[in-house]
């Protein structure tokens, strides 16, 4: 961009005025991947000295998630920072002349492994940007050769895609990273994500679900409705009532329960029966449920405001409702 150039300069400008470098600014601004061959692997242009916050999911399970800074710039800037990161690695003559193949272009082995040696960031959007969640989308970003480098399924990242709603076709692989952005009027920016949202129960992972699969349902009716039929576990049943919201996650239901932030564990009562959960203190409910649960099985958690309480199935077939009724 011109030195000075503000993106409301670039929206008062007509098109036919804009140099190059403010066509790509004003397109990255808006959220739109411009890679130019020269610049591959370089650091984005920051904006000004803002940072932001995004949480590393190591593949190796013996080590904690870690919580990293970046520059921000116009658009989505962690492909970039996170490209360098995935260079090298080892790939079979094999896996990328079958790669080669599957694109149908004439590309040398030796092409492919200068790409590979570069490094290169692709991104998985885990959750939809909505006007209820102030327009915010969560991206897991992966190593774009992963596949080709056979690298090993990370348990915790694809666990973390199960939560969201994702079938288990979805298989994080490598080390993966999660990050947020944030729609402000047209243009894009990454904002803060933190590793305590990584826990089980976090509000955007259980908005998720309910959020992805409308998101499916206005943009790919046919794909969703042919999801709805064959009952995938992109389509498990969820639900939200006065007091409480749940839903189905396979082996277990999970129901939250909004209370005051900071209140203790030792503060919080929760029954398990075998078709009820109560909740005695410091709330009062009673949930009547509509099939039997494994007590030996059931817990609760505190997470941002709400109980999490995780109940086990005692059979595993779905549940299309939760209360007795």
């Amino acid at each position: 961009m011109e030195d000075g150039a503000r993106p409301s300069d670039l929206e008062s400008k007509p098109e036919e005025e804009l140099t190059n470098e403010e066509r790509l600014a004003w397109l990255r601004q808006r959220g739109v991947i411009v890679e130019e061959p020269a610049s591959r692997g370089k650091a984005p242009e920051t904006s000004g000295s803002r940072t932001f916050r995004y949480v590393k999911i190591p593949v190796d399970c013996s080590s904690d998630c870690e919580v990293l800074s970046g520059a921000a710039c116009d658009g989505d800037a962690l492909p970039a920072i996170l490209g360098p990161s995935y260079a090298g690695g080892d790939a079979s003559d094999e896996s990328l002349q079958a790669q080669i193949d599957s694109m149908g272009q004439a590309v040398s082995l030796s092409a492919m492994r200068s790409v590979m040696a570069k490094g290169g960031a692709e991104s998985f959007r885990l959750a939809v940007p909505t006007d209820g969640n102030g327009r915010e989308s969560i991206y897991a970003y992966l190593d774009e050769a992963s596949a080709l480098k056979g690298l090993p399924r990370n348990d915790r990242a694809t666990a973390l895609a199960r939560r969201c709603g994702f079938p288990e076709s979805c298989v994080f692989s490598g080390d993966i990273y999660i990050g947020r952005q944030k729609w402000r009027g047209n243009l894009l920016e990454n904002v803060d994500f933190n590793l305590p949202e990584l826990e089980v129960g976090s509000l955007w992972q259980h908005r998720a679900v309910t959020e992805n699969l409308e998101f499916q349902r206005s943009t790919r009716p046919e794909e969703h409705a042919a999801a709805q039929a064959t009952g995938l576990p992109d389509t498990e049943a969820s639900g939200e009532e006065d007091g409480y919201s749940w839903k189905d996650t396979g082996d277990e239901v999970e129901v939250l329960i909004p209370i005051a932030k900071g209140v203790n564990k030792k503060d919080v009562k929760v029954e398990f029966k075998k078709r009820e959960i109560r909740v005695v203190k410091p709330v009062a409910l009673s949930l009547k449920l509509s099939q039997d649960i494994v007590l030996d099985g059931c817990f609760f958690t505190l997470s941002d405001g709400q109980i999490v309480a995780s109940l086990e199935k005692a059979s595993p077939s779905p549940w299309k409702r939760l209360l007795d009724c």
